[in-house]
């Protein structure tokens, strides 16, 4: 009999969840992603993370049925980020052989008051993960784990006379020292090379669903994350599936986190830029073209050989392969 796991999540946390229970059945695992709520209804992101999960508040009596069903035969429960205490009271009384593992998405403030959760989650975690990004420095006793692109790996390479053509598409427009996704001098940068007619840029009035965003990310060149801070986010690595130059202001640690969750030493092939040199990065690949076409294969080559979801998928069935 395969592992039965159930995910739980605060809120859809962008689809990690969702996606890493696809690549774990992908592997043979049964394993489920249970959201307690929605982004709010009225906002911009509400339904555009939810596929592929059951979402718990107001859900109908089938629903709470088959997810107490799940919760009570799981092998695994797989907390993310967060877990209220009247559901860790009901998940108590459902659970009786379960294992539980904690994960780590985000902190919960800005530092230095980098709270753990999970001491207050009255739960007994059998192991303590955080997503490989720039967390792990902030909780070094817990084993770094990547976040999943289920996407199939695309590679549209720049023509020669073709404009760059840049995407540009923060989820949220947060501000602090590791969370910061938006910056006015990129701002300014962009729009004045799109102004020059040097660049096309692809900037989403407002946020899309991810199947629509992956689509018109693999029409372009260029991927830009965040270039404020030291860190680098989901859009990274779509961009690097996408078969995009990936620009982002990822430092050398960040980097080093991704490689060695997978058990390699390669770092992936980011375009360092910040806001001081965003233009003059820019700059360089419209006017180099071979440049361009020789990192997005390099983006290309390195998501397939290491960052497939199957591949990926199975760094966290070790993990319960060794606490069950």
């Amino acid at each position: 009999m395969s592992t039965r796991v159930v995910h739980f999540s605060p809120t859809p946390l962008v689809g990690a969840p969702a996606k890493l229970a696809a690549a774990q059945r992908q592997i043979g695992l049964d394993s489920t992603s249970i959201i307690l709520s929605d982004y709010p209804e009225k906002g911009p992101i509400a339904k555009k993370f939810i596929d592929g999960a059951l979402v718990w508040n107001g859900a109908e009596k089938h629903v709470i049925e088959l997810i107490s069903h799940l919760t009570s035969v799981a092998d695994v429960i797989h907390i993310h980020n967060d877990f209220p205490a009247d559901k860790v009271i009901w998940l108590r009384k459902h659970c009786r052989n379960s294992r539980f593992v904690y994960q780590v998405h985000s902190p919960v403030r800005e530092g230095p008051l980098y709270t753990p959760r999970a001491e207050y989650i009255d739960l007994p975690f059998h192991a303590h993960l955080v997503v490989a990004q720039y967390q792990p420095r902030h909780y070094p006793g817990y084993i770094p784990v990547p976040n999943i692109i289920l996407d199939s790996p695309s590679l549209h390479l720049r023509q020669c006379n073709q404009k760059l053509k840049v995407i540009f598409s923060p989820s949220h427009n947060r501000s602090g020292r590791w969370n910061a996704k938006y910056s006015e001098r990129l701002e300014k940068a962009i729009r004045g090379l799109e102004s020059l007619g040097k660049i096309e840029v692809v900037w989403p009035e407002k946020p899309l669903s991810p199947t629509d965003l992956m689509a018109l990310r693999r029409t372009c060149h260029v991927s830009i994350d965040e270039i404020v801070t030291g860190a680098y986010h989901q859009i990274s690595l779509e961009g690097l599936c996408a078969g995009n130059v990936v620009l982002n202001r990822a430092d050398f640690f960040s980097k080093a986190m991704l490689a060695n969750c997978n058990d390699q030493l390669e770092h992936p092939p980011f375009v360092y830029a910040d806001e001081h040199n965003v233009e003059d990065v820019l700059l360089d690949l419209v006017l180099d073209i071979d440049k361009t076409v020789t990192i997005q294969q390099a983006s290309h080559d390195y998501f397939c050989r290491h960052l497939a979801p199957q591949k990926l998928a199975r760094i966290f069935s070790n993990v319960y392969e060794a606490i069950i």
